[in-house]
């Protein structure tokens, strides 16, 4: 958020060094801290002007905290979520089945299919005021992140103002995004591996262990190794010819190190890894969730091909 709204105002490397940050102490403050950074980017990004005006400020100064609705809008067949037009606004209709922070939230984001013009719409969505046609589902029993009080929320037949619009886009500039997003969520799996390698290292020193301590050195290397290619191939080279090889290969190499990064961890820690109060089980499950988010067709089929290589990182 800029400064004239209060924010700091940072820059995409400094954002994505602090996820990296973020991600190394705890995952599951990271990733419902990114579901905030998402709500407040969308309102920033929109073209409500007053809505900004209004929102930017509170999200800022931590006086309203917004988040993001999941409504698969990738997925092909029927809209999982419906916006048809009504005199005023919207009614909105059907299941957001991902909804995190639920019990923080003040607000989010609810991108839908429009219809019948069948493209996306986009709107803030105040919790205070629509209660009658929110309706949360119980926690969602996740094998990690748990604490990210993750909910499905069913829509029902919502009316949405005009004023709530941020904006309606066409199919192809969610695949656009996509495109250009792909090095930028790197940076989740990043911070577990370093997170693995502080451990690691803490273990090393512990036990006096030289084989640990060169583990921790090796798994850096390849941290700042894809670190560095993942910042050179950001979205800004989206329209560079070797943008996606190299893209790609740095979202896959990540994911994969973020696993074996914690996979090492629980071999240097013995069988007491496998207590759920031990840092390396909540590392290696942390690791797997990166393994899907934000997960598209492409970086699906470049994990597995990076799974089937017999090296995850190859220098030569």
């Amino acid at each position: 958020i800029s400064p004239e709204f209060g924010g700091k105002g940072a820059d995409d490397v400094t954002r994505r060094e602090y996820t990296e940050l973020m991600a190394s102490a705890c995952g599951v403050t990271a990733f419902t801290q990114q579901q905030l950074h998402a709500g407040g980017g969308f309102v920033g990004g929109g073209r409500n002007e007053a809505l900004r005006r209004e929102k930017l400020p509170l999200f800022a100064s931590g006086q309203e905290l917004c988040g993001v609705a999941f409504s698969h809008l990738r997925r092909s067949g029927p809209p999982m979520v419906r916006a048809e037009r009504v005199d005023g606004g919207y009614r909105v209709s059907g299941t957001a089945p991902w909804v995190t922070g639920w019990g923080l939230l003040d607000s989010f984001i609810l991108g839908a299919m429009r219809l019948p013009q069948e493209d996306h719409i986009y709107f803030y969505v105040p919790k205070a005021g629509n209660e009658a046609g929110l309706k949360p589902g119980p926690r969602i029993p996740l094998v990690v992140m748990n604490a990210s009080d993750t909910v499905e929320v069913t829509l029902d037949d919502l009316f949405l103002p005009d004023e709530y619009v941020l904006s309606e886009r066409p199919p192809e500039a969610l695949k656009r995004g996509d495109y250009c997003g792909i090095s930028g969520h790197v940076f989740l799996p990043l911070g577990g591996a370093r997170g693995s390698v502080h451990y690691l290292r803490a273990l090393a020193e512990k036990r006096s262990n030289e084989t640990f301590a060169h583990a921790a050195e090796e798994l850096t290397r390849e941290i700042d190794a894809c670190r560095h290619e993942a910042l050179t191939w950001s979205g800004a080279c989206a329209d560079q010819a070797d943008y996606k090889e190299h893209a790609l290969h740095a979202r896959t190499a990540a994911i994969v190190l973020a696993v074996r990064a914690a996979h090492a961890t629980v071999t240097a820690t013995g069988g007491g890894a496998h207590l759920l109060t031990m840092p390396p089980q909540r590392l290696l499950r942390e690791a797997i969730f990166y393994t899907t988010t934000a997960q598209t067709p492409d970086v699906q089929n470049g994990t597995l091909d990076m799974l089937l290589s017999p090296e995850c990182w190859n220098q030569e």
